[in-house]
């Protein structure tokens, strides 16, 4: 192949593999999506852990790098923040070995006043608090049986998704496809114990008209959850649409997506043009940034 050949089919692969990429103007400019579009898409190196959980479901960003971890796993991944478009493979990859969480842990959430991650168990049932260092502290622990309601159905998941609040300084946790959210005091009690936030101690998801059924044919559940100001944004596994509600349970908007099943949800307003939410894929390695409804929807870092 002649030198001239060998460029023009190049610049034809480049223009082929443009066309399926998000059209993104780089710089000040915005980027050209629309709520919901995939602005960026990056894959992690680690295999599965888990077959029945796939390879993990924590992801979180503190303003300057992507943060996850694998299911039970004990390794807290820092990566670079990616270019839009993707697939991107990762940069800058670094393992901190999480020292003091028995078990390993499931999902986090990254607290910008403390600059600590606030991370779930495996089994869901003990809060730690861990450093950039990967010293993990617990918290305080949750009682399943206890909770009101059990979770909106006959028991709750292992699988537990948080999100840290910074407007009043609580914990969201969210048992996997269950209908109902559960709201906490960063403070347990003096045995330790889960202090539900007086207020609005959960909201249900699952109760017209502020309930998912027109959206996701499997019914009204929550998964991944976030917050960065006065909403709270959940991921629906089997859904191609994520949801907006207030922290009362009202449903306040339904936005749709290119693809199904996901898992952790992290809000970043920093990093693109526009604010992202990215949501880690559960089987495949992929971690979207998915456009919010509207500029500063979710702010970084609990709001």
């Amino acid at each position: 192949m002649n030198r001239k050949v060998g460029l023009g089919l190049r610049l034809r692969l480049l223009a082929a593999a443009a066309a399926v990429l998000p059209t993104v103007m780089i710089g000040a400019q915005p980027v050209a999506a629309a709520p919901g579009d995939v602005v960026a898409d990056i894959i992690v190196p680690e295999v599965y852990v888990d077959a029945s959980y796939g390879i993990a479901k924590a992801v979180a960003y503190d303003g300057h790098n992507l943060y996850y971890a694998e299911f039970g796993g004990s390794t807290l991944h820092r990566i670079d923040m990616p270019p839009p478009g993707g697939p991107n493979q990762v940069t800058g990859h670094t393992d901190i070995p999480i020292i003091g969480a028995l078990g390993g842990i499931m999902t986090i959430a990254y607290d910008v006043g403390r600059d600590k991650f606030w991370a779930v168990s495996t089994d869901g049932t003990v809060i730690y608090l861990i450093d950039k260092m990967g010293l993990a502290l617990r918290q305080f622990a949750i009682d399943q049986s206890t909770l009101p309601g059990t979770c909106g159905q006959t028991r709750c998941e292992q699988e537990v998704k948080i999100a840290y609040d910074r407007t009043d300084d609580t914990i969201w946790y969210s048992p996997d496809t269950t209908r109902r959210v559960y709201h906490f005091q960063t403070t347990g009690d003096l045995l330790l114990n889960a202090v539900p936030v007086a207020a609005n101690p959960y909201f249900d998801v699952d109760v017209a008209p502020n309930d998912m059924d027109a959206y996701c044919p499997l019914g009204s559940w929550a998964s991944g959850i976030a917050t960065g100001g006065s909403s709270i944004f959940i991921e629906v596994s089997a859904c191609n649409y994520y949801f907006e509600y207030s922290k009362t349970g009202t449903r306040l908007g339904a936005i749709p997506r290119a693809f199904e099943t996901t898992g952790g949800l992290t809000c970043d307003d920093h990093t693109y043009p526009v604010s992202v939410i990215w949501m880690r894929e559960g089987w495949n390695g992929h971690i979207y940034a998915i456009e919010q409804p509207r500029a500063g929807a979710c702010v970084y870092g609990g709001g």
